[in-house]
């Protein structure tokens, strides 16, 4: 019985080697090998908890700022649980968490504000060394500084866009109308993003592609977040309390970190492709004069 099975399993790694032997020998194979190359190479795992643990603790008080100066508005605590339909013991939970609008704005002046902008740029520089690594062009120097604060502001401005449609569009509607923002929202910061970070090194066509990439992956996990975000923050909540939503909050950073950071690395693989896809992703242009 033993020896059948290893005669199988044998026979069925010998199949797969002789499969994917042919297989790589088309452009389908050559691009497949490039993807997974260039996924090992930038550490994927390694390089979206960095990119998480850094949004966490930029994005997130950026966005609680941002909440708190909005007179007449909710807080980002009553926000959040809104839009995600929270129960109240999660709520409450949440609103232990998170300080109201009056703490933050007694606590949080102009130079509080700027501090905060500064220190927000720690999510910059981590995505800026991402994608130096995936695009390996020149480090761009220090006089053009303002590029992490544009990013990390675009970034914020787009996820306070999201949040917003949830307030001004009909609820029958409201997950096709995220589902298409999202796609073109995320798309075209993540355009942005690249650009700005890589001062312009990489041509806009292939930053295209791969924010394309960033912007489907993104909106699908929107649309995810919707359905399992309620109920793994109540759950934590529940077990943990804050610990519990902070957790939750990190692995779904983690999430979203891991798409960024796979896409950049997939739209480089497809750009330096030497098939039809390589040539498609690069227009007309060289690898050569794509790196401007």
């Amino acid at each position: 019985m033993a020896g059948g099975t290893a005669r199988r399993v044998e026979a069925a790694r010998g199949w797969g080697e002789r499969r994917w032997e042919s297989t790589r020998r088309t452009a389908t194979g050559r691009l497949l090998e490039r993807v997974v190359r260039d996924l090992v190479g930038i550490e994927l795992f390694d390089r979206a908890m960095t990119l998480a643990a850094q949004a966490f603790t930029s994005i997130v008080p950026l966005l609680l700022v941002a909440a708190a100066l909005r007179p007449g508005e909710d807080g980002f605590g009553q926000t959040v649980s809104d839009s995600l339909g929270l129960p109240d013991e999660t709520r409450a939970a949440l609103a232990g968490a998170v300080p109201d609008d009056s703490t933050v704005l007694s606590t949080v002046g102009v130079l509080g504000l700027l501090v905060t902008l500064v220190s927000a740029t720690s999510f910059s520089r981590a995505l800026e060394r991402i994608y130096l690594r995936v695009w390996q062009v020149r480090r761009p120097g220090l006089r053009t500084a303002w590029r992490w604060l544009a990013t990390v502001v675009a970034v914020a401005l787009a996820a306070l866009l999201i949040g917003f449609t949830r307030r001004v569009v009909d609820p029958q509607w409201l997950g096709l109308v995220q589902l298409v923002l999202q796609l073109v929202v995320w798309t075209v910061v993540w355009t942005f993003v690249p650009w700005v970070l890589l001062r312009g090194q990489v041509a806009v066509r292939p930053l295209a592609w791969t924010a394309l990439l960033t912007g489907v992956g993104l909106a699908v996990l929107g649309r995810v977040g919707a359905l399992y975000l309620p109920v793994v923050l109540s759950s934590g909540a529940r077990q943990f309390g804050v610990l519990g939503l902070v957790f939750a909050y990190l692995g779904w950073l983690f999430a979203l970190s891991f798409v960024v950071v796979a896409a950049a690395a997939i739209g480089h693989a497809c750009a330096t492709d030497d098939g039809p896809v390589g040539r498609w992703v690069r227009g007309r242009d060289s690898w050569q004069e794509v790196q401007g």
